[in-house]
């Protein structure tokens, strides 16, 4: 079994953030068009070489204020604070945290095509 996820996001590709700026940077993005996530599950049964595959996708609409600074600090800052993991998510938030739920206007697909 092999399964990855990633997300794009106006023609690109986005895969877990280098660094605290890139996350700033992808989550700065999110507030003029939203990303989309794609994972996708292929099993392989080795002795008769039969595969199955899967993918599922998901967009993510959210609010301008995604990308605000409240109280000196953006949101990257608050999930950082929150021990958040955002250098090992594709795209750099984790949808299913509450500090990111908040900002979240509207979601498209499967819910389970956002969680890797």
């Amino acid at each position: 079994m092999t399964a990855d996820q990633v997300v794009t996001h106006e023609g690109s590709i986005l895969e877990k953030p280098i660094n605290i700026e890139e996350a700033r940077s992808f989550v700065s993005g999110y507030a003029k068009a939203p990303p989309s996530t794609v994972g996708s599950v292929t099993l392989c049964h080795i002795p008769s070489n039969i595969r199955v595959t899967g993918v599922d996708s998901a967009t993510i609409r959210f609010f301008p204020s995604v990308a605000e600074t409240e109280g000196g600090k953006d949101l990257v800052q608050k999930l950082l604070e929150d021990n958040a993991p955002i250098l090992s998510c594709a795209g750099g938030l984790m949808v299913e945290h509450p500090l990111v739920k908040e900002h979240i206007e509207k979601m498209k697909g499967l819910k389970r095509a956002l969680w890797a």
